[in-house]
């Protein structure tokens, strides 16, 4: 799809929230994120996005539907301060306390790691290999902390922790708000990277790639110069074509310290290219203190 004919699909802000969006045709799509509810801490709420062709999720002939009802309980008694998916399963997470304690989080239940992770202000996680393989299925989470650095730490499979961390950058990104993982693509060495959204506090929006074999070697692009500094968290999803076969075009969730959550949808011609970027329509309010996807 060029990325004209991506544009049009979503040319204008809607001025109401239903019917949701629609995305690029031949594509599914969803996305989704998460934010800690002020007035019963410990209890996660969600937003999901979706646009499923023929379906009429969204009503008769309407294939995209917004829903706020996403619910998770836990027993934490707080809400965390950075949040993950554990191996590429979203009812099983890494939360984290101020105080620095890492809890794993499976539906009601959580259990404390350890508690070292008290620097670390957001979060998001790369399914490496298969996450449905126990022996060999590799997750890792990147992190930012409050003091700007960026690190990669490796999920375990078997017992729940991170290990191996790895210093990306040792300073220089706390600027950056929304920040989460989109695709990875194959280096003119062979290397995989991984290609991240963010914001920055100055209104750009940029993509980042961070070799995974030599993640120190990492390299920014400005895909936006303002008007991005607003928002606080980012979620990028995904689309498939028919065969099931992720794209490089995805949804990309986007909400504001008030609560208002964006959606854009974000493509890219080739692995290397600028991504185009949709103009964005506001489909839900009230989503305060959301987490990066």
């Amino acid at each position: 799809m060029s990325a004209l004919a991506l544009a049009a699909t979503l040319s204008a802000p809607a001025s109401a929230y239903e019917p949701a969006p629609e995305g690029p045709a031949g594509l599914t799509c969803n996305a989704d994120m998460k934010r800690g509810d002020p007035e019963f801490p410990g209890l996660l709420r969600g937003v999901q996005y979706a646009y499923w062709p023929g379906s009429n999720e969204g009503g008769p002939g309407v294939d995209a539907f917004v829903n706020l009802n996403p619910v998770h309980h836990t027993n934490l008694g707080f809400n965390p301060k950075a949040l993950v998916e554990k191996n590429g399963y979203d009812s099983l997470l890494y939360a984290t306390n101020p105080d620095g304690t890492l809890y794993v989080v499976d539906g009601y239940e959580s259990t404390v790691v350890n508690n070292t992770w008290a620097g670390i202000r957001t979060m998001t996680d790369v399914v490496v290999t298969d996450k449905y393989d126990s022996a060999t299925g590799v997750t890792y989470t990147y992190a930012i902390t409050d003091q700007g650095a960026l690190y990669r730490y490796t999920q375990s499979q078997a017992t729940a922790n991170m290990f191996g961390r790895v210093q990306v950058s040792p300073r220089g990104w706390w600027p950056l708000k929304g920040f989460s993982y989109w695709m990875t693509k194959t280096l003119s060495n062979g290397d995989q990277a991984d290609i991240f959204l963010s914001n920055a506090s100055d209104g750009r929006l940029l993509e980042y790639t961070i070799p995974r074999a030599t993640p120190t070697n990492w390299s920014s692009k400005v895909v936006r110069s303002s008007t991005w500094q607003n928002f606080v968290s980012f979620s990028v999803g995904n689309c498939t074509d028919a065969n099931g076969n992720r794209t490089r075009t995805a949804p990309l969730l986007a909400t504001t310290k008030a609560g208002d959550v964006w959606l854009y949808y974000v493509s890219k011609s080739t692995p290397d290219a600028l991504p185009a970027v949709t103009n964005g329509t506001r489909i839900a309010t009230g989503f305060t203190n959301s987490y990066n996807g």
